[in-house]
């Protein structure tokens, strides 16, 4: 859902934004409780303060939906903490790194783990690729070895993710070692295979500076505080932050 591309900014708005005291509740003014239909949609005027006017990518992706299924917050918080964000979308192996990145849609890191790459003369090539064939169990009649948990990311067999037989080889997982191949333990190896589909963009890179985000689940507590400030007449800094 594209709604996950501005979770982790908005987080950080409401952060950065929140005031440094928070003002007493009007009285007799009631919040809205997760057994409660929530009042109509409420946008901000020009009364509030900039904090509160504020809108984030994230924020107006949570208007349109609320307009769209209602306003129940049970309803609301399902639809938010249930997204895609948690799935693998694509991957990232970084030759300066020595590392294999999952990612999500949002490009926001899931897990990481080092590989080896190929030694000089046996270069991996950067580029874009998808996985285009995969084997529990492959033989590399060039090298003559086996390759445990074969996932090819070229047609013609040359380049794949794969573990070996024995252990030894692991030791050198975060240095170049293959030859050509990107090199996983044989644990991770079996892992990613379960979890692998035909198609998923591969992307190898060589970037001594690569900085990727790393995914932050959204609690739901966060996520009720989400939809409670925006599209409810009370104030709820004062409950959730």
């Amino acid at each position: 859902m594209r709604f996950a591309k501005g979770i982790c900014f908005l987080l950080l708005t409401v952060a950065a934004f929140h005031p440094a005291q928070t003002p007493a509740q009007a009285p007799g003014s009631d919040l809205p409780s997760a057994a409660q239909p929530l009042a109509p949609l409420f946008l901000a005027d020009d009364s509030l303060d900039a904090a509160s006017s504020f809108r984030t990518e994230a924020q107006l992706e949570i208007l349109e939906l609320a307009a769209t299924v209602g306003t129940d917050l049970k309803d609301l918080i399902s639809i938010i903490i249930t997204d895609n964000a948690e799935v693998l979308d694509h991957i990232i192996v970084n030759l300066a790194g020595q590392r294999i990145y999952e990612c999500n849609v949002n490009g926001e890191v899931l897990r990481s783990e080092p590989v080896s790459t190929g030694t000089r003369g046996y270069d991996t090539p950067p580029g874009e690729y998808h996985v285009v064939n995969r084997a529990q169990k492959a033989y590399s009649q060039k090298y003559e070895a086996w390759m445990l948990h074969w996932m090819g990311i070229t047609s013609d067999g040359g380049y794949g993710m794969h573990g070996l037989e024995g252990s030894s080889y692991e030791r050198l997982l975060g240095r170049v070692a293959s030859h050509g191949c990107i090199r996983l333990s044989r644990t991770y190896a079996e892992d990613l295979y379960g979890r692998i589909r035909i198609g998923l963009p591969v992307t190898i890179v060589n970037d001594p500076q690569l900085e990727l985000p790393e995914y932050l689940p959204l609690s739901k507590r966060a996520a009720e505080a989400m939809v409670l400030e925006l599209i409810s007449p009370a104030d709820p800094w004062e409950v959730f932050y």
